[in-house]
């Protein structure tokens, strides 16, 4: 692989991380998961039982939390 090349998916790499690590809330919502780039949290929350993983998410944040989905924020109240 050519020097340029590697330079170029080290650069991709950490521009990506670094847009992952930042939070792209603003300061009103109330605390929640860390969402994954483009998914949100939708890998964190099971089909079947939706309530459930609302709830299991928001255990280790004081209600409300805010969860964001693929292009939604949700705001779960448990």
């Amino acid at each position: 692989m050519d020097p340029v090349m590697v330079l170029v998916l080290s650069l991709s790499c950490l521009l990506l991380l670094s847009l992952w690590r930042r939070s792209p809330r603003s300061g009103k919502l109330p605390p929640g998961p860390t969402p994954l780039p483009i998914l949100g949290n939708i890998l964190q929350i099971d089909a079947k039982n939706i309530s459930k993983s609302l709830s299991n998410i928001s255990l280790p944040h004081a209600p409300p939390v805010a969860s964001k989905g693929v292009s939604k924020l949700i705001l779960n109240f448990y």
